[in-house]
């Protein structure tokens, strides 16, 4: 027993010693803690390991490019869900910003200087840097909120869009230790920066087309000489130079620099220093000025909006015939189209914005130029509708609604020569991927049995009617089965266009200007047609206020599209003969060659 006892006694014969011993330490505890009062320990920070957050980019991975898939065929579906990029905080802290801008820009009463004020408050000067340099680490969605609100003062608006491209350039061209020495100045708001590229065309033939040029002396120091279109030469200049004759670098003029005059609205730079960006290269420099052009379509649409708006300020207290203008249906079809115009628009614009914020790398050169040429195309035509309705009763306001449209429209570049960059981009894009294909066509007696096969596929090209295998209508609600097949119909076109003008050109394709423009336009509405419905789409779908109606918006607006796509790819695809642009190009000929207009008066007689 007792041998028993010890064995199964022993691994617990400390219990009751040290429950005794942790209740007497507890209850001395007990008793102290009405005597003891809190111990403060002062924590100790390293200062110098501290880190600052910055902001955090939610980007998804790299993707092909968009638009320049679809000149193949090739269409990424996952671009119908509408890009959805700023999560909770960032949204209220935009609208707040926004409210705070609108309250001063939308206020008739307020002076220039009153929204200068209010752009320096808000941060809009510094807005692109990052948090650690007093910035706002805006994003390009957000900008274009921001100039939805500023562009209503359109002199600030251009300033803005200039000042936050050229900042983005200047951070990416100069070294970490020249930025912040500059960084203050440029955000001050006292003085902004203006870029510089676009030249006077050559009025000689061996004239450079592209004259200005810097060079760099023994002590180091670089030196501009040449012409530029700039409005503005008081701040700092962003000035696009040749170097070498066979290279380009942009320089930053700071401001009273020596050798800068400015006439009207071209500056001239003879021997001015300036200090170059060497550390961006040619492909980001060309993607950070690609930004100006969206840039330029938020403006457009601004003004567009603007002269609507004065439209109806019109309108709405007058009458005709005793019945208000406001249901004459001439008017209200007026009214309606610009509204169309001004939707397809602003969801391109959010849609590419939307690309860029939330993807890694993006590809969309195309989609920013498409954004641009889509509503300086469409606008021009719709506000000369717009303005009739006023006519001369409103004749000062209507003439500088038409001039600001009109150099909104021709900024830095032309409809025709951003059209010609649209096509050459995606028809050198096709041309990687169909090189064999176009091989074969081109010579079909040594490839008999590719053509056959072409043939047999190509059946339901031939007579325009391509199976829809795409299946876009998936990826949107239901209610948008019909617009879904006519995009899919208009996508799935644009690789057989594009096959045919290879064949029929060759490598002399990029001087077919006239069937390139048509093909540029075509894809320039295809892009905004898949904005339109992946943005109506998601709104029906989360329930936004008057989600029905940007359905219709849709609807309308892809069902009357469908149309002029078809047209201008039907004749980009039957050739200069067929669609007459032969005959177009000859009288053109005549009339240049002759320097008047070839034809006699309509009173003219050979004999009497």
């Amino acid at each position: 027993m007792n041998i028993a006892r010890k064995i199964f006694t022993k691994p617990y014969q400390n219990v009751g010693k040290n429950v005794y011993r942790k209740f007497r330490i507890s209850a001395s505890n007990l008793d102290s803690s009405a005597t003891a009062q809190p111990q403060v320990q002062d924590e100790k920070f390293d200062f110098e390991d501290l880190k600052v957050l910055e902001r955090v980019e939610r980007r998804k991975a790299k993707i092909p490019p968009f638009m320049k898939d679809v000149f193949v065929s090739i269409y990424n579906r996952d671009m119908l869900a509408y890009p959805e990029i700023l999560n909770k905080e960032e949204s209220t802290a935009l609208d707040n910003r926004v409210a705070a801008l609108e309250k001063v820009f939308l206020d008739p009463k307020k002076s220039y200087e009153n929204r200068k004020n209010a752009l320096l408050r808000t941060g809009m000067y510094s807005a692109p840097l990052s948090l650690t340099n007093n910035g706002l680490a805006m994003n390009y969605t957000e900008s274009l909120r921001y100039l939805d609100v500023i562009s209503t003062d359109l002199k600030l608006g251009q300033e803005m869009s200039d000042h936050w491209v050229a900042l983005n350039v200047v951070k990416q061209g100069l070294s970490s230790d020249d930025y912040q020495k500059l960084i203050g100045d440029l955000t001050s708001g006292d003085v902004t920066i203006d870029i510089c590229i676009r030249e006077k065309i050559p009025e000689r033939m061996m004239q450079a087309d592209f004259s200005t040029n810097a060079t760099l002396d023994s002590k180091g120091v670089w030196h501009i000489t040449g012409e530029k279109i700039c409005q503005n030469a008081t701040g700092y200049l962003l000035v696009l130079c040749l170097v070498d004759g066979t290279r380009f670098k942009v320089f930053l003029v700071h401001p009273n620099a020596v050798g800068v005059s400015q006439s009207d609205n071209f500056v001239t730079f003879h021997q001015t220093p300036a200090t170059p960006l060497d550390n961006i290269t040619q492909d980001g420099l060309s993607k950070a000025f690609g930004i100006a052009r969206l840039y330029t379509a938020t403006l457009c649409r601004n003004r567009l909006l603007a002269s609507m708006n004065a439209c109806m300020d019109y309108i709405r207290h007058r009458f005709f015939s005793g019945k208000p203008l406001m249901e004459i249906p001439t008017i209200r079809a007026t009214i309606g189209d610009t509204l169309l115009k001004i939707y397809a628009s602003e969801s391109a614009e959010y849609f590419t914005a939307g690309l860029l914020d939330g993807y890694l790398e993006p590809d969309v050169d195309l989609e920013l130029a498409m954004c641009r040429n889509f509503i300086a195309n469409h606008a021009q035509n719709q506000l000369l509708k717009l303005l009739a309705i006023p006519g001369v009763e409103k004749q000062a306001e209507c003439l500088q609604l038409l001039e600001d449209m009109r150099s909104l429209s021709l900024k830095g570049e032309t409809i025709e020569s951003v059209n010609m960059f649209i096509a050459l981009n995606g028809i050198h894009h096709a041309g990687k991927e169909m090189a064999n294909e176009v091989k074969q066509i081109r010579n079909p007696l040594f490839n008999p049995s590719f053509i056959i096969k072409k043939m047999l596929l190509d059946r339901h090209q031939e007579k325009d009617d391509p199976k829809l295998t795409l299946y876009l209508a998936e990826h949107l609600h239901p209610t948008l089965k019909k617009p879904s097949e006519q995009l899919e119909y208009c996508v799935l076109r644009m690789r057989y266009v594009c096959e045919t003008l290879m064949s029929r050109h060759g490598k002399e394709v990029v001087d077919a200007y006239t069937e390139l423009i048509r093909l540029a336009e075509a894809a320039t509405e295809i892009l905004v047609m898949t904005a339109v419905l992946a943005r109506a789409s998601r709104a029906y779908c989360i329930g936004l206020r008057n989600g029905e109606v940007e359905m219709k918006l849709a609807s309308v607006f892809v069902e009357s599209t469908k149309d002029r796509v078809k047209k201008l790819l039907l004749e980009a695809n039957d050739g200069e003969y067929l669609n007459l642009d032969y005959f177009r190009l000859q009288f053109g000929k005549k009339v240049l060659e002759s320097n008047s207009l070839v034809v006699e008066k309509p009173t003219a007689r050979v004999f009497w």
